[in-house]
């Protein structure tokens, strides 16, 4: 139950072979057994393992098997131990397939893509001798300033609700176990800081951070992480209303509850509490497996003869672990064939090609003034650090990457008639390339500028809280990641000012944001005739991006955040409860700050396309007893074929709480040919139409709902519809 040692300090590699260090070797002398350990494989900063100290993909398994045998012919009790890998977009490992980050694979509406690319990922943690896949799937995005904001995908629960479903299903396919993270509200800290308080009521619980947890629960989570935050003052890892009332009672959660990293030794001290008594209070909250936790749960059998810890739970504890350890078959045989399985598949191209389509679903297109596509002939300057170095669209819990994966600036040289390229301004405000920047476009027609932030971690000059993993110092400009929370979303560095410069030019402009949130894009909208968003869109961003810039892909990603109008607009989220002082209006809700009518740029579910689509008519049908079918009729009035986001929110009125001023409640992506029309159908039922009531539960109401289908704030079809329970 106690993960004291962590993997990536328990080898040491000499050229090809391998040896296990004495901290994993006494561990085992000295408790008998290892129940589960993690990130052998995680090659990064933090690690400070690289392409000649980690495990790369030919030694996976062969390592592996290592690991497993000596526990079994050294531990007093023979049972193979559980091996995780963290694998928030991607396998975090040498030579794995760095996908986008959750932000950007949000904005992709597209679920079905999603679960895709998950099963590549559970089959690629089986075929490396690995079982558990750590995956952020659970948070809200309700705050742009956390650092993490990039590691989720949407502000809006049904829409993270349906990826955390599609992505269970799909890493299930495989014999591997899926631990999603984090539970719960982590995304709603307190001022954007990463680990602060939540202070949510019972009913923002239940309406925005709890239903990801349960609909991944229902898809078949194999285990749940809880977070680092309290909610209400309580700390989630001895929170026993969370962890076992509604996790395990409400939602009826089966398997096992793990802790975030030293969070058990961490919440011990910050309650006072002494290590024995913390440790069984942690127990009897909810937690069956600790997380490098210092050794704080070794505790518990100190606290099981002092009668502090229940040895019944301490039992129901470990028959979850050793019953997923049954599942996977590690009892019948607990190695894998050392063959070439891992290096075939990873060669295959399968998930280079699943990283490229979902960048290429994600990349959100905010504006267009007639620029895009870019005419071939015309001759671009590409400026921005961003499209020099790859790291910059990778995200945080990325792995050190190998010479194939290419930054933008690589890709456009070979895709686009690039006149040169210049880094022009600087994260840290110096503007000694300003001159180089306007001399490289004045020998250009078209400008591109990238913008945004950076979490890039591709060296070791970092300096990490061992206790959580988080950075906390780099000496190289970070923004943006675990730790890297910001009080202010204005562009960093002179971004802003290189453009104001740039416009002088008179020459059109194109932004790039490549970022891990939302910033202040507002003067920069004003400024560049086109405005896209890829937030970190992977290794095979640039090859999207270049494919969109120049029209051979038709953009179709959507906001699955809001973007603010300004730094102060916070917070921007779209589903807000109905103020007292509002009224509904075309505008949704005319409440604004005195000095600042407007709230958002870009609104959730925004994007444009190519194509333009005309949402033609909307019926309803009942079906049942507070069932209704909802169809939609959707016409490709240009000539070119693209997809569109089609999107359902409903309103509540008459209810006995206040509800929110829109609610999504179903979308589908859809291509729809050139002058062509397709009808979508949703279901609206229990799930849909429930709210957390004055009474304290799920339950239907008598009351009306407001029907909207479009994208974005452009909801043009509108129909009512009674319920009557």
């Amino acid at each position: 139950m106690s993960q004291t040692v962590a993997g990536y300090r328990c080898f040491e590699r000499n050229g090809e072979e391998f040896a296990l260090k004495d901290e994993f070797k006494n561990f085992i002398r000295d408790y008998g057994a290892m129940g589960a350990i993690s990130n052998f494989l995680r090659a990064d900063g933090f690690t400070q393992h690289n392409w000649g100290t980690g495990i790369e993909p030919r030694h996976r398994v062969k390592f592996a098997n290592m690991m497993q045998k000596y526990i079994l012919d050294n531990a007093r009790v023979k049972i193979p131990v559980l091996v995780e890998v963290e694998a928030n977009h991607g396998v975090h490992a040498l030579g794995s397939t760095v996908f986008p980050t959750n932000l950007c694979i949000g904005s992709s509406f597209n679920p079905r893509l999603y679960s895709e690319m998950m099963d590549t990922v559970g089959k690629e943690i089986e075929l490396s001798a690995n079982h558990i896949g750590f995956v952020t799937m659970l948070d809200v995005a309700r705050d742009p300033r956390w650092g993490r904001t990039e590691e989720l995908f949407s502000e809006d629960p049904y829409l993270i609700s349906e990826f955390a479903k599609a992505g269970v299903e799909g890493f299930k396919k495989n014999n591997a176990l899926i631990c999603c993270k984090h539970y719960c509200a982590a995304g709603d800290c307190f001022g954007g800081m990463n680990t602060e308080e939540v202070n949510v009521g019972i009913r923002e619980l239940h309406d925005i951070h709890l239903p990801p947890t349960e609909k991944a629960v229902k898809a078949g989570a194999d285990i749940i992480m809880a977070a680092y935050n309290t909610v209400d003052g309580v700390p989630c890892h001895i929170n026993s209303y969370l962890l076992r009332d509604v996790l395990r009672k409400q939602m009826g959660f089966k398997g096992i509850t793990l802790s975030d990293g030293w969070a058990v030794p961490r919440v011990i001290e910050q309650m006072g509490q002494d290590p024995v008594t913390g440790a069984a209070n942690v127990l009897k909250a909810g937690i069956d497996l600790s997380l490098a936790d210092a050794g704080a749960y070794l505790k518990l059998e100190a606290a099981a003869e002092e009668g502090l810890a229940d040895i019944k739970l301490i039992d129901e504890s470990v028959t979850r672990i050793l019953e997923k350890k049954c599942e996977l078959g590690l009892f019948d045989n607990p190695y894998i064939k050392e063959d070439d399985s891992l290096s075939v598949f990873i060669e295959s191209g399968i998930q280079k090609k699943l990283a490229y389509d979902m960048a290429a679903e994600s990349v959100v297109l905010l504006k267009n003034n007639g620029i895009l596509p870019i005419d071939n002939n015309k001759r671009v300057a590409l400026i921005g650090e961003h499209a020099a170095d790859i790291y910059y669209q990778l995200g945080d819990y990325t792995p050190f990457v190998d010479d194939r994966a290419r930054a933008i600036k690589d890709v456009f040289k070979e895709t686009l008639n690039l006149s040169g390229f210049t880094k022009g301004w600087s994260f840290t405000g110096d503007t000694e390339d300003f001159d180089n920047a306007l001399r490289l476009c004045e020998g250009s027609d078209v400008i591109i500028v990238t913008i945004g932030g950076s979490t890039a971690k591709n060296n070791s000059n970092l300096t990490y809280d061992f206790n959580n993993g988080a950075a906390i110092k780099a000496k190289k400009f970070l923004d943006c990641g675990e730790g890297m929370d910001i009080s202010d979303i204005s562009l960093p560095g002179n971004q802003l000012e290189l453009i104001e410069t740039l416009k002088r030019t008179g020459k059109p402009i194109i932004a790039l944001l490549i970022a891990g949130r939302p910033y202040d894009i507002t003067r920069v909208s004003e400024i560049a005739d086109a405005v896209l968003t890829a937030w970190y869109p992977g290794e095979e961003g640039g090859r999207a991006l270049s494919d969109i810039l120049t029209g051979k892909v038709n953009p179709s990603g959507r906001l699955s955040v809001s973007i603010p109008y300004a730094p102060t607009c916070l917070p921007a989220y779209y589903n807000r409860i109905t103020s007292a002082q509002s009224s509904v209006s075309d505008d949704w809700v005319v409440n604004t700050y005195g000095d600042n009518n407007k709230r958002v740029l870009y609104p959730f579910g925004y994007g444009l396309s190519y194509s333009d689509f005309e949402y033609v008519s909307m019926e309803v049908t009942e079906k049942g007893a507070c069932l209704f079918e909802v169809k939609a009729v959707i016409r490709n009035v240009s000539d070119i074929g693209g997809k569109e986001a089609v999107q359902l929110y409903i309103h509540g009125k008459g209810n006995s709480v206040r509800r929110r001023v829109k609610e999504l409640k179903g979308f589908k992506k859809i291509y729809i040919a050139p002058h062509s029309e397709q009808t979508v159908t949703f279901t609206l039922g229990y799930d849909e139409l429930r709210i957390f009531s004055c009474n304290n539960r799920y339950e239907l109401e008598n009351g009306k709902v407001e029907i909207y289908i479009g994208s974005g704030d452009n909801l043009p079809l509108r129909t009512e519809i009674e319920i009557r329970v």
